[in-house]
């Protein structure tokens, strides 16, 4: 292969950083990721302080993020918003140790495009980047069986936004991770039809994006 064909067939691979104080994490991530045919781990940085000021110099940023979600200085959680600003067009995907985290449903709140345990399979991080850059919610299913589980032992609350059943099977599915041409082939409706259920969730439920729809999803029980 020639030089100029191996800059054409790295350009054909998803861009990504990693953002973790684990040095040791990045290397074997790094050279994990290398391997793949789909994805090229360009960087990465030991702190969010370090890929901020990075990225505010002006240099371009990844298609995709790894962040690690709790790191000394500035957590994760707390730099997402910061990294969407300089970086709008950047998905996120935070990393954590534990199965069950609180800061989750923050992080997805402030434009993360979803989460994993940090202990995933190489290839099930793979595939989590080519979820996201699909339009799909990459949940770990450990996290978000956790997640509901607490949820469901706790008082239950009420539906209050009016969600039809079909409303609720889009975003079900969506909170399993899929984007909207598999949830219109799950339903067997059109990718449109699909588009205009999110739309009138958003409304119903007061937000903005799919991330945050699946986080008050999650926190309120609604699937």
């Amino acid at each position: 292969m020639s030089l100029q064909d191996d800059i054409q067939e790295k350009r054909k691979r998803i861009s990504v950083w990693i953002v973790d104080d684990n040095k040791s994490f990045c290397v074997v991530l790094t050279e994990a990721l290398n391997r793949s045919n789909s994805v090229i781990c360009e960087k990465y940085f030991h702190s969010s302080r370090m890929v901020i000021e990075y990225l505010e110099t002006g240099n371009h940023p990844p298609q995709v993020i790894l962040l690690d979600i709790k790191m000394p200085g500035t957590k994760g959680v707390d730099a997402i918003a910061l990294l969407k600003r300089i970086a709008p067009s950047t998905d996120i995907i935070m990393l954590t140790s534990y199965d069950f985290d609180m800061d989750i449903r923050t992080s997805l709140k402030r434009g993360a495009a979803g989460y994993l345990l940090k202990s995933s399979q190489p290839l099930d991080i793979i595939r989590a980047i080519e979820t996201v850059q699909k339009g799909g919610t990459p949940l770990d299913p450990m996290i978000t069986q956790r997640m509901t589980d607490a949820y469901i032992a706790g008082k239950p609350e009420s539906d209050s936004y009016n969600l039809s059943a079909r409303e609720r099977e889009v975003i079900r599915w969506i909170t399993q991770g899929l984007n909207s041409a598999e949830v219109a082939q799950q339903l067997s409706i059109t990718y449109n039809t699909v588009e205009t259920h999110i739309k009138n969730i958003f409304h119903k439920l007061n937000v903005s994006n799919r991330h945050a729809m699946v986080a008050k999803a999650i926190k309120e029980r609604l699937v």
